[in-house]
């Protein structure tokens, strides 16, 4: 049986060693990162392609809210039409006792 927890934070990558018995951090380990990725094309090109993609997810919602409002609209007639249709008073919750 191991002695000592191995965790991998969400959110840094970064490895944390916990010792089972006294929950002690043991060891902390930040994320190893290559140089690969520390160019200047490269994270232009990706800030490009998150810009993108936002402006996209964007349009996305503006359309979704325009077709939303439409959507909205035509629930409100029908629900008027229903109130319309029917000549029973509503229920006074009063009365139900």
């Amino acid at each position: 049986m191991a002695k000592n927890f191995e965790i991998t934070c969400p959110c840094c990558e970064a490895t944390i060693v916990v010792d089972r018995i006294s929950g002690d951090v043991l060891l902390h380990r930040p994320r190893v990162t290559t140089g690969a990725g520390n160019d200047l094309e490269a994270m232009v090109s990706q800030l490009e392609t998150k810009r993108t993609e936002a402006a996209k997810r964007f349009e996305r919602e503006l359309e979704s809210q325009k077709d939303r409002a439409r959507l909205l609209d035509e629930k409100f007639k029908e629900a008027m039409a229903r109130v319309d249709k029917s000549d029973k008073p509503p229920v006074n919750p009063f009365d139900l006792d």
